[in-house]
């Protein structure tokens, strides 16, 4: 086996957040995975320029939902509104980092959302993202932020939908690629703390690249004492796959970021449709 399938042990987890994206949730799911991995947990909060640009114009207005009355919005508005949401999502991280003893830092900083996150993640062995249900335009920006993180680091992705969490079933998608391998190794680990199993897609027709695939997967999870069920496929496409992901009941996801079997558009039509977490190795 190739020396490029060895695990990177993963020792900061990078969070990233925005007025858009902070919840409880991603804190407890990203938190419960440093954990397991007895890794730091660094959050970057980032105050969007842009908020506060729009926040600078004069035609900018604020309704307040309580009295349904309309006043413009000012600049010193907004910045009071983001220290605000800063100042929760740091008190939220410190009750549950302290909860499950995890090393924990919290960063305020300002700009373009993707570059601060693209920069900050070169000092990260994961990044993690979430969003807000049921808002388009949520997913959209995190989805756009995830791929200039993707050009600018080499680091692994983690996407939590709204109320996810890193738990089981663990469902892996093994292509071949020593991405896809890392994936099976992490799911590995995170099943072991879990006293689970995994699911593993092999993203393969042909019997004998099947027979190789499978073959190099009871080799990366020997030793470990991980059972793997192996469903199988019609066909190693994107859509078939979305299909299986969703019949294993998937908790959480793991695949190479670059898989083959996935060109860009299909990569982001199977995150859009996931209800669970998923984690992109490189």
């Amino acid at each position: 086996m190739s020396n490029t399938h060895q695990q990177a042990p993963i020792r900061r987890i990078l969070l990233a957040l925005d007025t858009a994206t902070h919840s409880l949730a991603a804190v407890e799911a990203t938190t419960a995975l440093a954990a397991h991995l007895d890794a730091e947990l660094h959050a970057l909060f980032v105050e969007d320029i842009n908020l506060l640009r729009l926040a600078a114009l004069p035609f900018a207005r604020e309704t307040r939902l309580t009295s349904a009355t309309t006043r413009r919005l000012q600049n010193p508005d907004m910045e009071n509104a983001l220290r605000a949401e800063a100042t929760r999502a740091q008190a939220a991280l410190a009750t549950v980092a302290t909860r499950l003893h995890v090393r924990w830092s919290f960063q305020v900083t300002r700009g373009q959302v993707a570059a601060q996150v693209r920069a900050a993640a070169m000092e990260a062995d994961i990044v993690a993202f979430t969003f807000p249900g049921g808002v388009p335009a949520g997913l959209t920006q995190v989805a756009a932020t995830m791929e200039t993180v993707m050009r600018g680091a080499p680091c692994p992705l983690l996407m939590l939908p709204p109320g996810a969490g890193i738990r089981p079933p663990f469902v892996v998608i093994y292509d071949g690629s020593p991405a896809s391998a890392r994936a099976l190794r992490l799911a590995a680990q995170l099943a072991q703390a879990e006293a689970t199993g995994v699911t593993v897609l092999l993203a393969a027709i042909e019997p004998s690249v099947r027979r190789r695939l499978r073959s190099e997967t009871d080799a990366l999870l020997a030793g470990t004492k991980v059972i793997a069920q192996y469903p199988v496929l019609p066909r190693p496409d994107a859509t078939a796959i979305a299909r299986a992901v969703r019949a294993a009941s998937a908790g959480t996801l793991l695949m190479a970021a670059d898989s083959p079997v996935f060109d860009g558009a299909a990569r982001r039509r199977l995150l859009e449709e996931l209800e669970c977490a998923a984690l992109l190795t490189r």
